[in-house]
């Protein structure tokens, strides 16, 4: 049986779910011929790719909504992952911090899944439920899923995906009640002894969660962090960053498109920031060797 058909499935499935590009201008997915060997690739909203050599990790990366705020995933990007096109070639894992559909959508990543077979997922269990509402077999699951069910509080889960160590938390989504139901997962992974890649979700601007897990945040150091661009706002905000996670290097994320509109409540507040901002962009890592 010819592999074409399914994978034209697929991945119309993936395009149709994942919704149409934003208008932000796209950066083409990188053609280098000789990309850096330890680097991060933003992909859309929160969802970005990181490498270390052979390993690369995938972290919110297929969604369906942007509520006409947030950057999609462009669709040359969306098809070159489904692809398996370089750089999106030989992915590790896949990592879902919550599942709000800004974040993850179960139809897509079930798709890529399925055309993925070697990958291996590491999901909060609400995200997981969506899957096996989706479609996918309990089988499946226990085989290529890592459920990680926690509550804002509980001590640090370890887990091993693959030969990829990992480690999570979970921290209030931002927004306070109306959000409190929702999972909002935070992973530290171990990709070497001086990449260690954070990665906060939609973290809460609330300094109690976060002090209440400093023997999670000292434990290692943290030597990349994607953090939601609201946690630089104002120096209160980056004295509660600084003083728990204390990242040695961070990349803000989930930049609304209209860039004009967050300059204008946000003045200069971000002007020294690291901001992840049009997909396709690259962050050479090598100098953090």
């Amino acid at each position: 049986m010819s592999l074409v058909k399914p994978f034209i499935v697929v991945l119309a499935l993936l395009l149709g779910a994942c919704g149409p590009a934003e208008p932000l201008p796209v950066t083409a997915p990188p053609t280098n011929t000789n990309p850096p060997q330890r680097a991060a690739y933003y992909l859309g909203n929160a969802g970005v790719m990181v490498v270390d050599q052979q390993t690369k990790l995938l972290f919110d990366p297929l969604f369906g909504e942007g509520y006409n705020t947030y950057q999609l995933v462009p669709k040359p990007i969306l098809t070159a992952i489904i692809a398996g096109t370089a750089p999106y070639d030989g992915i590790d894992v896949v990592f879902i911090s919550h599942a709000h559909g800004d974040h993850f959508s179960a139809k897509p990543v079930l798709a890529y899944l399925q055309a993925n077979p070697a990958v291996k997922l590491v999901a909060p269990q609400q995200a997981v439920d969506k899957l096996l509402a989706a479609g996918m077999s309990a089988q499946a699951i226990a085989s290529r899923v890592i459920p990680i069910n926690q509550q804002t509080g509980d001590a640090p889960i370890s887990v091993q995906a693959g030969s990829i160590q990992v480690e999570a938390i979970t921290i209030p989504h931002s927004g306070g009640e109306r959000f409190k139901a929702v999972r909002n997962t935070v992973y530290r992974v171990e990709m070497a002894e001086n990449l260690r890649v954070l990665h906060l979700g939609d973290a809460t601007i609330e300094n109690a969660p976060f002090a209440g897990q400093q023997a999670f945040w000292d434990r290692q150091n943290n030597d990349l962090v994607f953090t939601p661009y609201w946690l630089f706002k104002d120096a209160a905000r980056r004295k509660n960053l600084d003083a728990h996670v204390r990242p040695i290097r961070a990349i803000g994320v989930h930049v609304p498109t209209a860039l004009s509109n967050l300059k204008k409540r946000y003045g200069t507040a971000l002007d020294d920031v690291d901001l992840f901002t049009r997909p396709g962009e690259v962050r050479d890592l090598q100098a953090a060797k």
